[in-house]
């Protein structure tokens, strides 16, 4: 018997906008791959790699049919390891209803349950989150340490591990308190904002009124910290406000680069 995952969600964005997105791996950037180690060479017979950090595996497959702005299928590996090959199919069909996008994702050839809600859990919050990147200009990044909560925390709260990342802060000022505020000058212009939330161990949360695209109005950036009962740690990093693609993506790649410095200064202390 083989299992399958359906799902299907509207975006409020054209077809051939929603059809680039994932022509371009934005969808597999929302379920967690790291956007520097995806390769994707968009065309039937292409091959696609990406590395999921987060969970510590890598997938891979080849594109197997595209239509533009209606239809992309690809092969993919269910499971992880020494022997994993490409041995289900993802089918992704694009409906256009005016200027919105119904999105259909079916995996098939599961070949257990648990495999199946596995994907499921990940399909689902990917295709949310890119529909909620491209709608309202929200980007949420989830990724695990292996390291108590408490430990995260300090690490996040620490202006020269976290801010320090983006920007110059022998020449800045970071002022971590509610209502306090940073700013630091970076190679292009400066990240700056203010300091709205902060409860211990649980969520930090600050305007963004300036980063590496420019001057910005109505962003900001929510971390919310979770234990867990096996003595790790899980940090949604949500950031709202980014008006363009150019800001997403920027702001991605630059948020991935403050998480990875955030995980190897954590893995030294262990």
């Amino acid at each position: 018997m083989e299992y399958q995952v359906k799902l299907e969600r509207v975006i409020a964005r054209p077809v051939g906008e929603v059809f680039e997105a994932v022509s371009e791996g934005r969808l597999f950037a929302n379920c967690s791959a790291h956007t520097d180690s995806m390769k994707i060479d968009f065309r039937v017979g292409g091959k696609y790699n990406i590395e999921f950090k987060n969970h510590g595996v890598a997938n891979f497959g080849e594109f197997l049919e595209i239509i533009p702005n209606k239809k992309i299928v690809f092969s993919w590996c269910q499971t992880f390891g020494e022997d994993q090959k490409p041995d289900t199919t993802v089918t992704i069909q694009l409906f256009e209803e005016g200027a919105k996008t119904r999105l259909v994702l079916a995996h098939t050839g599961f070949k257990s349950l648990e495999i199946q809600e596995n994907h499921r859990g990940g399909w689902e919050n990917g295709v949310a989150d890119l529909g909620n990147e491209m709608e309202l200009g929200r980007l949420r990044m989830v990724r695990r340490f292996s390291v108590p909560v408490e430990a995260l925390f300090a690490a996040c709260k620490n202006p020269e591990l976290f801010f320090g990342a983006m920007g110059d802060l022998s020449r800045g000022t970071v002022d971590l308190r509610v209502g306090g505020q940073f700013q630091l000058p970076t190679e292009s212009g400066e990240v700056k904002g203010e300091f709205l939330k902060i409860i211990s161990n649980k969520e930090m949360s600050f305007s963004w009124l300036a980063g590496c695209t420019g001057p910005m109005q109505s962003s900001r950036v929510s971390l919310v910290f979770e234990g867990n009962d096996k003595g790790g740690s899980t940090l949604k990093l949500v950031h709202d406000g980014l008006a363009t693609k150019y800001d997403q993506k920027a702001h991605r790649s630059g948020w991935e680069a403050v998480l990875e410095g955030v995980e190897t200064a954590l893995k030294k202390l262990k």
